[in-house]
Parts: C-alpha cells; sequence; structure tokens
C-alpha cells in the first residue's frame, strides 16, 4: 500500500500486477479506505475493459444513423472529470491486457492524458485523477503500453497470503482454544511441505494458486465442524480435507495419471492417518463411536428403486456410484457455508447428472437449513465458461 501510494503520486497510471488471490484489489481498497478516513474522500469507479466490445467501451458513432452510443469507459471517465472538487478519483481497469482496448489508451497514459474519442470529443485525465490497472501479466502488452505507466508487481511465492488467510479464519471461528492450536499446527505441518512437493512434481487439470486451495480447505472444515460439533480425531478429519481440497483437481493430463501418484505421495509422506489398500480419494471419514476411513460405495445413498420413475426416460435419474456419492457429499457441505464448487471434467462424464440430482434432493429435503434454501442452478458450456 506505501508502494502504491507513492507510484500515485508520481505517476498518473499504474499497473498492479499478480496472480489472482495475491492481493491486488485489497491493496487499492485499503488505500482508498485509508485517504478516505484521513479526510481525503477517494472515489473509485471499478469496471471490467474485457466485459463488452471495444466499441461498447469508449463509444461508437452509428454507422447508418450518424448518432453517437456512448460506452462504458467514456462516460465514467467524463463523470468523473466534470465534477467539481479536486478529491482523489480512481478509475480501476481490472481485466487483463490486450490490443484491442489497450492501444485506445496510449493517449490518456503518456503526457497527453486525453481520451479522444470517435466523435471528436476529448475528455481530459485531471490532475486529482488515476488510473489503476489490475493485471495478472504483460504477456499481451506493447512496449508503448508498458513504457507509459508504473508498476507495482504483488509476489504471492512467500505465501503469506494463504498463511494469513487461514490463520484469520482460525481466529474468527468459535471453537475452543484447545481446537485452535490444534489448526494452527496441522496447517504448519502439511501444507507448506505439500505445496512445495505439489508444484514440483503435479498439475492441475485447470490453473489454479495456492490460496484458492486454502479457502476450499477452511470452508469444508468450517461446514463440516458445524455438522458435527464433536470431532473427536481433528487430525483425521483434517488429512480427510486436504486429500481432497489438494489433491481433487488431479486428473489425467498428458498422459500422466496424477491423481493416483498424489495419492500414492500423500500414503508414502504423511504415515500418521492411514489410509486403506485404495487410493486415498476412495474413502470419507465415518463419525460413528469412533472416527474411522470408510470406502464411498458403503455410504447408504438411499433406495434407487423408489427414486426411479420408470415412465421417464432414463437420463433423468442417476444411479448412484462412488464418484457421484463422493461429488454430491463434497457439493452440499460447500453450499452449507456458501461456498461454490467447480465440477471439472470430459464431455458426458456426469457434472449435470450429479449438480440436477443435487437440486432434485435439495428442493425435496428438510432435514438441514441450508437444504431448505432456494438455490438456482445455471449450466454454462465450456465455450461459455471461457
Amino acid at each position: 500500500m506505501v508502494q502504491l501510494k507513492e507510484l500515485l503520486g508520481v505517476r498518473h497510471c499504474v499497473f498492479v500486477m499478480g496472480t489472482p488471490g495475491c492481493g491486488k484489489s485489497s491493496t487499492w481498497k485499503t488505500l482508498q479506505k485509508a485517504q478516505t478516513k484521513n479526510g481525503e474522500k477517494t472515489t473509485v469507479e471499478d469496471l471490467d475493459p474485457k466485459v463488452q466490445k471495444t466499441d461498447q467501451l469508449y463509444g461508437i458513432v452509428h454507422p447508418q444513423t450518424r448518432e453517437w452510443i456512448d460506452g462504458l469507459m467514456s462516460n465514467k471517465m467524463r463523470d468523473l472529470s466534470s465534477r467539481p472538487d479536486t478529491l482523489p478519483k480512481w478509475i480501476i481497469l481490472d481485466g487483463d491486457l490486450d490490443a484491442n482496448w489497450i492501444e485506445s489508451m496510449n493517449s490518456v497514459m503518456d503526457d497527453n492524458k486525453i481520451l479522444t474519442l470517435a466523435s471528436n470529443e476529448r475528455i481530459k485525465l485531471l490532475p486529482h485523477m488515476r488510473l489503476i490497472f489490475e493485471i495478472k501479466n504483460l504477456k499481451f502488452a506493447t512496449p508503448a503500453t508498458v513504457s507509459r505507466a508504473g508498476i507495482l508487481f504483488i509476489s504471492d511465492s512467500s505465501g503469506y497470503q494463504w498463511k494469513s488467510y487461514y490463520q484469520a479464519w482460525i481466529k474468527k471461528m468459535k471453537y475452543s482454544e484447545e481446537r485452535k492450536k490444534e489448526l494452527e499446527a496441522l496447517f504448519e505441518k502439511y501444507i507448506q511441505k505439500s505445496f512445495d512437493y505439489m508444484k514440483k512434481q503435479f498439475r492441475f487439470l485447470i490453473p489454479t494458486v495456492d490460496i484458492a486451495i486454502i479457502v476450499s480447505l477452511c470452508k469444508l472444515l468450517e461446514s463440516i465442524y458445524a455438522s458435527v460439533p464433536e470431532v473427536k480425531n481433528n487430525e483425521m478429519l483434517f488429512v480427510f480435507c486436504c486429500v481432497w481440497c489438494l489433491g481433487a483437481g488431479y486428473g489425467d493430463k498428458d498422459g500422466i495419471q496424477y491423481r493416483k501418484s498424489f495419492s500414492q505421495w500423500w500414503k508414502d509422506t504423511w504415515k500418521v492417518v492411514k489410509f486403506g489398500t485404495q487410493q486415498v480419494f476412495e474413502y470419507y471419514l465415518d463419525f460413528g463411536e469412533q472416527t474411522t476411513f470408510k470406502e464411498w460405495k458403503t455410504m447408504d445413498a438411499g433406495n434407487i428403486i423408489e427414486r426411479i420413475d420408470t415412465s421417464k426416460r432414463i437420463s433423468s435419474f442417476t444411479v448412484p456410484t462412488p464418484d457421484t456419492i463422493a461429488m454430491s457429499y463434497l457439493m452440499k457441505k460447500f453450499f452449507a457455508v456458501k461456498h461454490s464448487p467447480m465440477l471439472i471434467g470430459a464431455a458426458g462424464c456426469g457434472k449435470t447428472q450429479i449438480a440436477k440430482g443435487l437440486l432434485d434432493e435439495i428442493t425435496t429435503s428438510k432435514d438441514a437449513e441450508y437444504l431448505q434454501q432456494t438455490i438456482n442452478f445455471n449450466f454454462y458450456t465450456n465455450s461459455e465458461m471461457l
């Protein structure tokens, strides 16, 4: 925040760079609140330049009617520049750079500080106004763009982001001091060493970041603790959550079975909590008289015969398998704490069917408060997600 404050003092455009979850948004938001609290009210307009076409960002003259259609960026910039006060005003452009939209910003980012529109209107970036770009990298930026802005890079290689997150999570949870101390010790024991090895040896099916894994781990722990307050073996529960939150994103990639390799590595490395002969993903934690691991196929999925309506198409119902039982269990746990899961897999593997089956269960069950809530599902194809 100090570095950002100093950069904004000498540059009217700043690139705040770093991987997702490194703290880019938190940096400028905290600085904004600090300045406002100090009597220097800071106005912020936050927008994503990649959610619309370039014409919709800067405006366009209609080719037939010759009518001017204002754009998002031109509208926000004109509004801020027309305000009479000279208090700080920031425009946050939260989206990766590409030549389609950033080249039109060159005249704003250089010493001219003027946005020239297709209508021949010129909007000036006033001395108290700043442009802050939230970006992951400069892969698609031209030298002309790079040379026009100050750069603040926020690294997450030291891991202080995810360490701060789990420490804050433990602190805010209403657990006993004994449980909090044990959780802190478990995070220190398992996570850093696991991350160090995983980054060298394994590859996720989709890109992910450390803090996203830790957030999921904390949410899963929180959900299970809420449903089973008196957990007898905290380390077994922690290991179960670690296995799924750290390793569930692996699969067959580039001809290598990374999930199988992760399972074998986990068994060879962490031997205090022992699994059976199957992969670590084949087990769930049974909270009975004794906390033990049992295979997913032994979990009661209900009477499938009673649920099947033979008058409907066969695609309208799902016969439970160990994989669908595991996915449904984990998704319900995440839903309980309002955390969104992402299902990854090839076409036809059953992602939509699992989600629809879970939706049917949620809308008919009255056993838990979170299942009584109305949940709307939106299904997207891979191309729509991209």
